[in-house]
């Protein structure tokens, strides 16, 4: 999925709390991606391009379901995101050397962004 590699992006939008709200809120209420981009824009000055609206989506909707993840794991990609600003590829590494999960980092990627969504990320 070479579309989709937001993590090697250095100047992609990092997604808040309420702009993820915001983007899910347009969709369900069945905004395109392009007026999705546009309102966030305006909004909040961000994303810099529909690229990212796309590839948000893609993984807000699309990509792999976060496994079972145990509230050491959760506390252990709080501290490595928020603590340390780590790309969801660099959580799913250390990550795996503690915890052996999980395999791929888009499931990280997907799980950050739930935890932002239900307040947990700080």
């Amino acid at each position: 999925m070479a579309g989709y590699q937001m993590e090697e992006m250095t100047d992609r939008t990092r997604w808040t709390k309420a702009q993820l709200e915001r983007m899910l809120a347009l969709k369900r209420t069945g905004s395109t991606n392009k007026e999705i981009f546009q309102a966030l824009r305006r909004e909040y000055g961000v994303p810099k391009n529909l690229g990212e609206v796309n590839a948000e989506l893609h993984f807000l909707n699309g990509a792999p379901t976060p496994g079972v993840w145990n509230p050491a794991m959760e506390e252990r990609v709080k501290e490595l995101v928020v603590g340390r600003g780590m790309s969801s590829k660099d959580v799913t590494t250390e990550l795996f050397d503690e915890f052996a999960a999980p395999v791929q980092w888009q499931e990280t990627y997907r799980k950050v962004q739930q935890m932002k969504l239900q307040g947990r990320m700080g």
